[in-house]
């Protein structure tokens, strides 16, 4: 990661309780310094969303340890790290749209999760078992090819096997409490400088303190000379006016995660940028809980033949006045 953003790479929630998928691509628009940030069925739920085990680069950022965000995952194109994810329940994983703009054949797609590394030993063999094929890729009937709406759903082809290392995020309905919150964290794969600075071996995530910045605040930021742009809809800024603290090329995807009351919620997905960790150009991501609906929708609509077993879809009152959506472990 770059002080400044996650990306797509350059020449590189809470627990949702029902099936569904649903996946959306950006495509933005080609200013020169606009850039995206790529490079079996028990029937009983394992418990919340949104807790790991492990307590406590990506611009500014540090390398992470194995555990510490169990819902990461690293989205992959014929093999290779292309964008972050992270993981809704045990079939379910959220992206970003923009990632499918040249490739949208859930076939050459795979997400990799429990891993430190972005690049795994070919003798790793829990690895490779904990990597999953992707079988449809929903867009957000929002999405245009524009900057907003950047948010797609992955179906994976099998399901998920939670342990401490791998573990599901979640989602609010609303993110207005995080307003100007300075504790959030990104974390991802993608490059460590704007320029040049590709994650070196042996790849490992990194992970940056970031603050969410109003919308106000980050409109005017981006009004400034030299670069302007509308923060609007679905958008929510992250990152520090100072520059230093963002995601970048590779880090597209990814989860912008912050802690409420012992859980984390994803707040936002690593969507675009002006450059990486500039001053006064906070990394722009998609703010999940716009999308909280039509993620219930979707999951619920896929989750109609679920065997008897399975509990429909449950909203837990925990984060009042919001609610965190959970989704049943079922394949």
């Amino acid at each position: 990661m770059s002080p400044t953003g996650l990306k797509l790479p350059s020449p590189s929630l809470a627990s949702l309780g029902t099936p569904g998928d649903s996946l959306l691509v950006l495509l933005l628009t080609h200013h020169p310094s606009l850039s995206t940030r790529v490079h079996a069925c028990s029937g009983i739920p394992l418990g919340p969303c949104g807790q790991r085990s492990i307590s406590t680069r990506v611009v500014g950022g540090k390398d992470s340890e194995l555990g510490r965000w169990p819902w990461q995952g690293s989205l992959r194109l014929w093999g290779s790290h292309h964008c972050g994810a992270s993981l809704l329940n045990r079939r379910w994983a959220l992206t970003a749209a923009h990632c499918f703009e040249k490739h949208s054949d859930p076939f050459e797609w795979s997400v990799q999760f429990g891993e430190l590394s972005a690049s795994p030993s070919i003798w790793n063999l829990q690895a490779y078992y904990n990597r999953y094929g992707v079988e449809e890729i929903v867009l957000s009937p929002m999405y245009l090819g524009a900057s907003s709406y950047d948010i797609a759903l992955l179906k994976l082809s099998s399901s998920v096997t939670y342990n401490k290392y791998i573990q599901p995020i979640c989602v609010l309905t609303s993110s207005s409490e995080f307003q100007n919150r300075t504790d959030c964290w990104v974390t991802g794969w993608g490059d460590i400088q704007e320029d040049q600075g590709e994650l070196p071996s042996p790849y490992i995530l990194q992970e940056v303190q970031v603050g969410i910045i109003n919308t106000a605040i980050c409109n005017y930021l981006y009004t400034q000379p030299a670069f302007r742009y509308d923060i609007w809809g679905d958008m929510i800024c992250a990152g520090s006016p100072q520059g230093g603290k963002d995601a970048c090329f590779g880090d597209s995807g990814g989860p912008l995660a912050c802690e409420k009351k012992g859980l984390w919620i994803q707040v936002g997905i690593v969507s675009w940028g002006s450059g990486c960790g500039r001053p006064n150009r906070p990394g722009v991501y998609t703010n999940v809980s716009r999308h909280f609906n039509w993620i219930r929708t979707l999951l619920a609509r896929s989750g109609v033949h679920r065997p008897a077993p399975c509990l429909p879809l449950v909203l837990l009152p925990l984060l009042s006045p919001a609610f965190l959506l959970r989704l049943p472990d079922c394949t």
